[in-house]
């Protein structure tokens, strides 16, 4: 096993104006040969062409082949272990869902600390620990290629992904972000969950998956409530189908002869499709479905309703429009006159699209309660062998995977917006049951069955079928209109100590920004200065934090208009730029003749790479 160490720059820094993990090696380890490159590629480029994976960027495969591309045009005798580690490295990052730009592996800094030379190998990265998986992957396949020895690709990539998907922000905060960032609006993951900052200081808002800061914790509680939420729509004219809660199998039957057949049991509170039971017909099937409610449900409280004819349809509405729709299936198999239904169930779940995992377009089927309902409705149990082409249903919620969204009636699509604001949310996902969405629901018995708050937008943002929908641009325009701004002013200190100098020079600027009415907050790096944020004339100690966490705090402030970042050479060489950007660099006298001195020039690509060009100072161009 071959020693490394790792060291991450979450901002702007040397290598690129994105994040970069470093991973260091000693010399002899780097400039060892390379062992056989189509001994390496060949394989990786027979998984892409097998297709037997899922990926969640449309760019994951086209970098990969990149990266392949790349290592073959490498001549074989000019290889390195570190260059094609870091390529395999690259093509690991781009099938999980994080397609980089290739960067050249180069000596390491000198520093004070160092006691022998280094070579690094730098990845650009979305998470940390995720580059460092990739990494430790890229480095078992080629150590296993050099063996000679077998390797189960897919087994690993499947490992990865499902890394992937544990690890990283979800679809649907994806989405927005990525929509911010065309915008120009940056955006701060807050935690190792989905709460994510977008703009900065008085402007910030933030969002938690498909939910924003916005979103009333009222509206939450009454679409978690389908019995209160049925009764608040059925009041504005939205079609809801009629039904009550229930307290028992008896009084569940009971609901199923008032409302009339067939009925759909579930939770009170149910979401993503847990204990729901559809097109129940007969006694022993609705007082089974009213147990299976509550136990794939997690819940006491039953409903029992009418069932809406028709498929299932996802309505997004954003603000005050609907702004995507998608329709799921009926979940299949096809009898072949000698496999079970569970066998057949169980083939299904070989497709690699399928999975446990919350970026995988299908997901596994079940033969679970409600689809055991399902099976007696058709007269059959998991263990029966249906004859040739004979077509069985399992499920009839399958999942959403086709785009539907300029089929929906304009009325539907009214009475979908009115429903959401009647709820009180300001991005609402409605269940929908319809046969012919292009047609109002109410002459086809359709009706609004949930509405859910906090909505995946997966099956917009990346439909199996039909065309993918901008719904992260119409989240991001609800919460920063067109004109409204999103981003405070962000200045740069440089200075290579914390002297009389550079202090007056802070307080200088502070009081410019005072005499300007506006509310300025400075902040300090870790590494060298004692003082961690100021706020006008308050000084907040965040002693325990590095130079990014409290810049972050500042730029988290709701009363914060303009920012001062001191930057110091060592942090900046070290940790990358604490910020994403800067919009105007000062530097103290002195520091650049001290950072020459120190043969720390590195620095200034550091602050070219954090800069548009044309707002770079004369003085950083000659450098």
């Amino acid at each position: 096993m071959i020693p490394w160490q790792t060291n991450a720059l979450r901002g702007p820094n040397r290598w690129s104006g994105r994040s970069v993990l470093e991973l260091y090696l000693s010399p002899d380890v780097a400039f060892r040969s390379a062992p056989c490159l189509s001994r390496i590629v060949q394989p990786l480029a027979d998984f892409l062409d097998s297709g037997r994976f899922t990926t969640t960027h449309p760019e994951s495969i086209g970098s990969a082949r990149s990266v392949l591309a790349r290592l073959n045009s490498t001549a074989q005798s000019q290889a390195t272990w570190s260059e094609v580690w870091l390529r395999v490295a690259e093509w690991m990052s781009a099938m999980s869902g994080v397609p980089v730009v290739s960067l050249e592996p180069a000596e390491s800094l000198a520093s004070d600390d160092d006691c022998e030379s280094q070579w690094v190998l730098p990845m650009e990265m979305e998470e940390e620990f995720l580059s460092c998986k990739c990494f430790g992957l890229a480095h078992e396949w080629i150590e296993a290629c050099q063996r000679g020895e077998a390797y189960p690709i897919a087994a690993k990539f499947r490992e990865l992904f499902d890394y992937a998907d544990d690890i990283r922000l979800g679809p649907s905060s994806r989405a927005i972000l990525d929509a911010a960032t065309a915008r120009n609006i940056p955006s701060y993951r807050l935690t190792s969950g989905s709460l994510c900052q977008l703009g900065e200081g008085k402007h910030h808002r933030r969002i938690w998956t498909a939910e924003t800061d916005a979103t009333s914790a009222i509206a939450e509680s009454i679409a978690s409530d389908k019995d209160l939420t049925k009764r608040l729509l059925r009041n504005v004219g939205v079609p809801v189908p009629l039904g009550r809660m229930v307290t028992s199998p008896q009084d569940a039957w009971a609901a199923a002869l008032e409302v009339g057949l067939p009925v759909v049991v579930k939770p009170k509170d149910a979401n993503h499709q847990r204990g729901i039971s559809i097109e129940l017909t007969q006694q022993d099937e609705v007082m089974k479905a009213y147990d299976w409610a509550i136990e794939d449900g997690q819940t006491g409280h039953v409903m029992v309703e009418q069932f809406a004819r028709g498929l299932h349809h996802r309505l997004l509405v954003v603000g005050d429009r609907m702004v995507a729709a998608s329709r799921g299936h009926f979940e299949t198999v096809n009898g072949d006159g000698h496999s079970s239904i569970e066998q057949l169930v169980r083939n299904l779940n070989e497709d690699p699209r399928r999975g446990e995992a919350y970026t995988d377009p299908l997901g596994v089927l079940k033969l679970d309660a409600a689809a055991k309902i399902e099976l007696a409705k058709q007269g059959l149990t998991v263990e029966s062998v249906p004859e040739a082409n004979r077509e069985v249903l399992i499920r009839r919620t399958g999942d959403l995977t086709t785009d539907c969204t300029e089929e929906v009636h304009p009325l539907t699509a009214a009475q979908a917006v009115l429903a959401a604001q009647v709820v009180g949310l300001d991005i609402a996902g409605l269940d929908v049951l319809a046969e012919d969405i292009s047609a109002p629901l109410a002459q086809q018995r359709g009706a609004v069955v949930e509405v859910n708050a906090g909505p995946s937008l997966s099956c917009h943002v990346v439909p199996m079928f039909g065309k993918p929908r901008p719904v992260g641009d119409a989240i991001v325009e609800m919460l920063f209109p067109t004109a409204h701004p999103a981003v405070i002013p962000i200045h740069g200190l440089l200075a290579s100590t914390y002297d009389e100098l550079c202090k007056s020079q802070i307080q200088s600027w502070m009081q410019e920004q005072a005499a300007k009415g506006l509310t300025a907050a400075s902040v300090f790096p870790a590494s060298v200065f004692p003082v961690s944020v100021q706020i006008q004339d308050q000084c907040i100690d965040l002693e325990d934090c590095d130079t990014r966490a409290r810049a972050l705090a500042a730029l988290g402030n709701p009363r914060v208009e303009i920012l001062l970042v001191v930057l110091s050479p060592r942090d900046l060489l070290g940790h990358g730029l604490p910020v994403w950007r800067l919009d105007e660099l000062r530097v103290v006298d002195g520091a650049i003749q001290s950072i020459r001195a120190s043969g720390t020039e590195e620095v200034f690509r550091v602050l070219r790479n954090a800069m548009p060009e044309q707002m770079q100072p004369s003085w950083l161009h000659g450098l």
